[in-house]
């Protein structure tokens, strides 16, 4: 037997001609495989007619193992078929476990050398050796140079030098960097950003602004439609018209009942004139009265007429002046009514025309048509006012509501970031922010930008993460938990050339020396380390 290595193949499975003998269900004779592995084998010279492309068989195989035959049964279906040579290749389809072992274990022994045959074994042995001479050559232009350059040995140890020099500067590096700096990885940049939210309930009527646009301060934002503003604007709109037309019909009364009173007043006059006449007539009737009574009365004395003629004359005396005094009434009545004939009118009842009234229903009129058209136009500043402003230089960053929501009361509408240099918040554990003070210069890596920036601290807080909110005081946290903050400002001129807010930060600061021992000895050399070890 022979073992035949195959060259790199895509083969999912080693395959070998090791003898395997099969034997079809339906046909007692039994074939060698001419290959075959743990996925298939290949049948040449099979008799009679070839099974289909695709028909599944039983297949019973017999194989050679340690002087033995093993025999087993397995399923098969086939994929490949040669009428030429008769050739009939199958994929095993359900194979059990132990034979599948037992075939696997054959030909691994196979392929490392462990199995093999008594020809096998003499075949290496027969293989020619061709012997090399321990004599030296005598020919000193074929061998060897007597003196020559170890170039061999000269490269490998440059490269082994430039070797031990990167791996041990590389390794002082991070010592370097481990000891005398603190890397921290877990920094943000900060901006104040402030949530403008709605005063009150509304429709966000439109937003003038897109997410990134610059704003100054009190610019305008966004508009907000109040629904209850909104009914009661068109509630004094409609009080508006409705005194508008009170007003309008006050002063047309006032037009017509002036253009009424011109009439009046002609009737006064001659009302006036007719009672002069009267009381002229009746100043003579009176005169006349007193003439007869004064003879009746001498007649009445001498004896000429009698009693009842001195009654009568009397009487008619009494009535004329009763008359004239009437019409004097009527007179002085008639005079000034005359004289109020611009204002109001007597009907000799009651006052038909009042004009000073009338006046005062048009100013009732007029005062209720400004005070409605005030309270309207104070509505609509109130509707104005209604706006959403930029409380200062910034930049928008986020819109959360779309133009034409109902938004609730203190919902947010936009979020604007303050136009101010941005800040780094870096958060270190308890231990590493004893190594950091006030003042400290650092370096800021961005790796968005892929920048460094120089920094500043100008805060640190040791208990920004102790504070517990529901007792209302500090509590101590494990050492390990980065519950420390260090705020940062940016400095130089790249301090705001597109550094954002939320842009992961990475920040390396000089150590400062907290241990008594070594701050006294790094106190020997002067310099920035004697220095930090004083502050």
């Amino acid at each position: 037997m022979k073992v035949i290595r195959e060259r790199p193949c895509q083969r999912r499975y080693h395959r070998v001609t090791a003898p395997l003998m099969v034997k079809l269900d339906q046909n007692a004779q039994q074939y060698r495989a001419t290959d075959w592995s743990l996925g298939g084998l290949k049948l040449d010279g099979v008799a009679g007619t070839l099974p289909e492309v695709g028909s599944e068989w039983k297949l019973n195989l017999l194989l050679p193992f340690q002087g033995f035959d093993i025999g087993f049964d397995l399923k098969a279906r086939v994929v490949r078929t040669a009428e030429a040579e008769k050739t009939v290749a199958f994929e095993f389809t359900e194979v059990p476990e132990r034979s599948r072992d037992l075939m696997s274990h054959f030909i691994e022994d196979l392929i490392r050398g462990q199995m093999g045959t008594v020809e096998d074994a003499i075949c290496r042995i027969d293989i020619p050796v061709t012997p090399i001479s321990t004599q030296p050559d005598p020919n000193p232009k074929q061998g060897a140079p007597v003196s020559r350059w170890p170039l061999r040995t000269i490269v490998m140890s440059c490269l082994y030098l430039l070797l031990g020099v990167m791996v041990f500067g590389y390794g002082g590096l991070l010592t370097y960097s481990s000891v005398m700096r603190l890397e921290v990885q877990s920094a943000v940049v900060s901006v104040p950003v402030q949530t403008l939210r709605m005063p009150v309930d509304g429709v966000v009527q439109s937003v003038r602004y897109t997410v990134g646009d610059s704003v100054s301060r009190g610019a305008v934002l966004a508009g907000i439609e109040d629904p209850r503003l909104t009914a009661q604007i068109k509630a004094a709109e409609q009080a508006v018209t409705d005194t508008e037309a009170g007003y309008v019909r006050a002063k047309e009364r006032y037009r017509i009942e002036a253009e009424r009173l011109k009439l009046y007043q002609t009737i006064n006059r001659t009302d006036l004139d007719v009672a002069s006449a009267r009381l002229a007539a009746r100043r003579v009737a009176l005169e006349s009265a007193d003439g007869h009574y004064a003879r009746v009365a001498t007649l009445h004395k001498k004896g000429f007429v009698s009693r009842q003629k001195l009654d009568d004359a009397k009487s008619r005396q009494l009535r004329a002046a009763a008359e004239v005094r009437e019409m004097e009434l009527a007179v002085e009545q008639a005079t000034v009514m005359n004289a109020a004939s611009g204002k109001r009118h007597y009907n000799h009842k009651e006052f038909v025309v009042d004009l000073d009234m009338l006046a005062l229903d048009l100013d009732e009129a007029h005062g209720r048509l400004r005070s409605a058209r005030a309270k309207l136009q104070n509505l609509n500043q109130l509707q104005a006012a209604r706006v959403i402003r930029a409380p200062f230089d910034g930049l928008i960053v986020s819109l959360p509501v779309a133009p034409g929501l109902a938004v609730s009361k203190d919902q947010a509408v936009l979020a604007l970031e303050q136009d101010v240099a941005p800040t780094v918040t870096a958060y270190l554990d308890q231990d590493e922010i004893l190594q950091i003070g006030i003042n400290d210069t650092a370096k800021v890596f961005v790796p968005a930008l892929g920048r460094h920036v120089e920094a500043r601290v100008v805060a640190i807080n040791r208990k920004s993460g102790h504070l517990d909110l529901k007792s209302s005081q500090y509590t101590w946290k494990a050492n390990g938990e980065r519950t420390a903050t260090v705020s940062l400002t940016l400095s130089g001129p790249e301090a705001r050339s597109g550094v954002r807010a939320g842009l992961p930060a990475v920040v390396i600061f000089d150590r400062r020396i907290t241990d008594d021992l070594i701050a006294r000895l790094a106190a020997l050399w002067p310099g920035k380390h004697h220095d930090e070890a004083e502050a």
